[in-house]
Formats: C-alpha cells, structure tokens, sequence
C-alpha cells in the first residue's frame, strides 16, 4: 500500500506505523492483516507511507 501524506506529520506517522510491523489487524471482513514492513519516504517535498502487509482469514 502507498499513500501521500503531508510533510509536516511524516515524523508522526513514521513513528506510528514502525510500532505496527510485526503485528496482526483484524480486519471487519474477518480477514487478518499481518504488518510485515512499514515507513515513510520523504523526497523533495513529497512523504509518502508505505505499507506491505499479508492477508489471512480467521477460519
């Protein structure tokens, strides 16, 4: 997954999502999403959040 954000809140969102890798979501479809990688790139003036995750089901 790959999502801008704004400049000004990429230190916040870095520091967010690095407490998610390694951890599991249950998501409303009754899917998990395994956080396997997760930071914020910054080029120029441009952030972007980048997120790779594994999906399984609960079943």
């Amino acid at each position: 997954m790959k999502e801008f954000v704004e400049l000004d809140q990429a230190d916040s969102y870095g520091e967010f999502v690095s407490k998610l890798v390694e951890t599991s979501i249950d998501l409303p479809s009754g899917n998990v999403a395994n956080i396997l990688k997760a930071d914020v790139k910054t080029k120029k003036d441009k952030c972007l959040l980048i997120m790779r995750y594994q999906l399984t089901t609960l079943k």
